[in-house]
């Protein structure tokens, strides 16, 4: 797939929109990408292409505060330790996967139907990470399989937020880095 233009990529990014979820991309500027993640965790940065992004609050919501725009928990020394490297498949089943209701493909009314026009979405979003140099990272534990299979029940994860439950994907190029990340609002 070709990479994505800035109207393929905020069309791609709507799958989110009913979703409690953040969307967003940095540049990708240290050997160490971890370092850039956590620039990007903690909004240090913004979309080297000023493409759309999402956020999980707008200012007006009643959660928004100027102080707290990213609900990450300020990881420790060891939270690399707490991703898991996936393959580009398995990161496009995760994108899918974290758009439905329960974080959960198999209890999505429809979704069959639907899972067509996700997976294109999906595949857009991830064409911003070009092969063979991208790798991907998730917080979530996968149903049965190696590789791992998010059309399985998502059945934990490692939170990085103050939410019990997120779920996300993190996509690390050589130019830039993304994250992909939903959370249980309740």
């Amino acid at each position: 797939m070709t990479a994505p233009d800035a109207a393929s990529w905020a069309n791609a990014l709507t799958v989110y929109e009913r979703r409690y979820s953040i969307v967003a991309v940095g540049p990708r500027t240290h050997e160490d990408w971890s370092q850039d993640a956590l620039a990007l965790l903690r909004k240090e940065v913004s979309d080297p292409r000023a493409w759309r992004s999402l956020e999980l609050y707008q200012e007006g919501d009643e959660e928004w505060r100027a102080d707290w725009l990213v609900p990450f928990a300020t990881p420790g020394p060891d939270w690399r330790s707490r991703l898991r490297k996936i393959p580009r498949a398995s990161a496009e089943q995760l994108l899918v996967a974290i758009t439905t209701n329960w974080l959960d493909v198999t209890k999505e009314p429809g979704f069959e139907d639907r899972r067509p026009g996700l997976e294109e979405k999906a595949r857009v979003l991830l064409a911003r990470f070009s092969s063979p140099t991208s790798q991907f990272f998730t917080n979530g534990w996968y149903g049965p399989g190696d590789p791992p299979d998010f059309y399985h029940s998502i059945t934990g994860c490692d939170p990085f937020s103050d939410h019990d439950w997120d779920v996300g994907l993190i996509a690390v190029s050589e130019n830039e880095l993304g994250i992909f990340w939903s959370f249980d609002a309740t």
